[in-house]
């Protein structure tokens, strides 16, 4: 983005009337506006005109505004503009998968001309300071390299560096280290000084290291031009004196001046992979149940399936729906549902015992169980026991035949790749059998 030029926005919407609306607000700002009505002509449309920020819908059909936004950052010409994404829903979940999948910022439906406002302007400034400080570092990169051969200037910049720095021979010795690097790794400067720079490597990077010293080049996939200057950064284990290992960005730059002298950058990502995990979990948990969530459970399913056509083996799908569950919210409330829900959640996974089983709640009452490389037998002798633990909780329910919760569950079996052509034909016929439970008179199980 240029601040002297008009930022380019781009608002994806299927409703044409908030499309209106927004242009008109934007628009008195002065920006270029363009408009996409659902995903796929988004992706065109950001590919082509490069904005420097897109409002997404969530809610379209095709493809939905999460999905749109992973396709855009998976391409490499439209991964780094920022994406606000524009909904009424603002459930925890729906925050966390805008963010899992790449966005930045939300603006809630009906929309506020100053909240958009100071949103937009916000994104649009990030942006424009991420592309300052992109040109500021390669700025400093090259005045490293440029001044390589001055070694006390270079030596007072390198020392105010928080990420390490190292620099290399061919043969991989340490000929300088900046304290940081002593932080990093528990050394003493004399003690890097008589190391291998793969001694500062987990394996099994410090093996593949070893051949690439050995081979007179770091950069193990295209080699860096004799007389040019190529970096090459990527992720792996790094090793401390007492042996512990923890995760570092390695950057490998080649220093024109001498074709056998080498600067590298390491960063310590520990707590990076941290957030990652931490938000990976989140996203993948149901925060109510805390069972598996839907897209959890989806991801998994087509894990198993794939795994199933090589090996030909059964598969078992059990679809599960709690009884009458919405007379029960009517009678007694929805902080009475939400711990009934919790309750049943708890007695579904008390009885799946593998860890190659899969439990997750799929909707609202709705939950679901792979069983694979289970018998037909055993399918059905764990339906019981899930259908009895349920009933074994003796939740009252005044608006049931029964009386108490109980649970309505649709049975599917096959051999992968000879009963069933598709994970998704398995899913429909368990959902067909618990439809013909729940028409036989509900707590129960059926079998497709």
């Amino acid at each position: 983005m240029n601040k002297t030029s008009p930022a380019k926005i781009l608002i994806v919407d299927d409703t044409a009337e908030n499309i209106a609306l927004l242009t008109e607000i934007l628009q008195y700002k002065d920006y270029q506006i363009s408009a996409a009505r659902d995903g796929e002509r988004a992706i065109k449309i950001a590919r082509h005109i490069i904005p420097d920020l897109i409002l997404l819908d969530i809610m379209m059909p095709g493809l939905d505004g999460f999905e749109t936004c992973r396709q855009l950052k998976s391409q490499n010409s439209t991964q780094a503009i920022p994406v606000v994404f524009i909904s009424a829903k603002t459930d925890m979940d729906d925050l966390l998968m805008g963010f899992s999948v790449g966005g930045t910022d939300y603006i809630n439906k009906p929309f506020h001309k100053e909240e958009i406002y100071a949103r937009v302007e916000n994104q649009l400034k990030i942006q424009y300071l991420n592309q300052q400080l992109a040109s500021s570092e390669l700025h400093l990169r090259e005045l490293l390299v440029e001044y390589q051969q001055q070694s006390e200037q270079l030596q007072k910049i390198v020392t105010l560096v928080i990420d390490g720095l190292l620099e290399l021979n061919s043969s991989g010795e340490i000929l300088q280290a900046n304290p940081a690097i002593e932080k990093l790794f528990g050394y003493s400067a004399k003690a890097l000084h008589a190391l291998n720079f793969t001694r500062l490597l987990a394996e099994p990077f410090a093996s593949e290291y070893k051949r690439l010293f050995a081979d007179n080049t770091l950069d193990p996939i295209q080699g860096i031009p004799e007389g040019g200057s190529r970096e090459k950064t990527i992720e792996m284990l790094g090793q401390r004196q007492d042996g512990s290992e923890f995760p570092i960005e390695l950057s490998l730059i080649q220093i024109p001046a001498s074709k056998n002298i080498y600067l590298a950058v390491i960063h310590d990502i520990s707590l990076q992979k941290k957030k990652e995990a931490q938000l990976r979990h989140l996203s993948y948990i149901d925060p109510l149940t805390n069972l598996a969530n839907r897209r959890h459970f989806d991801e998994n399913y087509a894990t198993l399936w794939r795994q199933g056509q090589r090996s030909k083996k059964q598969i078992a799908f059990i679809m599960i729906d709690i009884d009458f569950f919405k007379q029960f919210n009517d009678i007694y409330g929805h902080q009475a549902g939400d711990i009934c829900l919790k309750k049943v959640a708890r007695s579904l996974k008390d009885n799946i015992k593998r860890p190659c089983d899969i439990v997750a709640r799929i909707g609202g009452e709705e939950f679901a169980v792979i069983l694979p490389d289970t018998s037909k037998d055993g399918v059905l002798q764990i339906a019981e026991q899930l259908s009895n633990s349920v009933m074994a909780l003796k939740i009252p329910h005044s608006g049931s035949n029964y009386n108490i919760i109980t649970i309505s569950l649709g049975i599917a079996i096959t051999t992968i790749g000879e009963q069933c052509r598709s994970a998704n034909m398995l899913y429909q016929m368990a959902d067909e059998a618990l439809y013909q439970a729940k028409q036989s008179g509900r707590n129960r199980y059926t079998l497709f």
